[in-house]
């Protein structure tokens, strides 16, 4: 939710943020002063880029700025991370299964490879042992049942 003050400046500013995540409240107030805390880039539109995706998501942006749709898309993905992370049950030296489908000259392709995880960072990313920064973001996970082997 808005913080308190945030709620206290979009009032002032005319700017309805009830409802809104601190984020989104944020994005909308940046968007109202824009030009008078020196941005170079007033409110603009939302791209069809962030339209697409957002349906994709199951969001409606059509009616939200670049950056309230920015800070929504944001907020989505960082909430199928957690729940995924949840819903996984992932830490730490679990063994996980990364599919990728790669287009090679009009071919797609499947590669699978496992990993074991070393560390869940605080923005949801899962790093990978062995090092080389190798990592997933939990929603292109699936845990290996060590004992199964599923």
């Amino acid at each position: 939710m808005a913080t308190a003050q945030q709620v206290r400046i979009a009032e002032a500013l005319g700017v309805d943020v009830s409802g809104d995540s601190e984020s989104v409240a944020a994005a909308r107030i940046l968007d109202e002063v824009a030009f008078a805390i020196g941005e170079r880039i007033g409110r603009r539109l939302v791209t069809e880029r962030q339209l697409e995706f957002g349906r994709q998501l199951g969001l409606s942006l059509a009616a939200d700025s670049l950056r309230v749709a920015s800070a929504k898309l944001v907020e989505e993905l960082r909430r199928r991370s957690v729940d995924a992370i949840k819903r996984l049950d992932l830490k730490p030296g679990d063994r996980v299964r990364k599919r990728t489908v790669l287009d090679q000259n009009g071919k797609l392709h499947e590669d699978t490879q496992e990993f074991v995880i070393s560390s869940i960072q605080p923005n949801t990313r899962v790093l990978f042992k062995g090092g080389y920064c190798q990592g997933a973001w939990p929603t292109q996970l699936e845990k290996v049942d060590v004992q199964g082997g599923q």
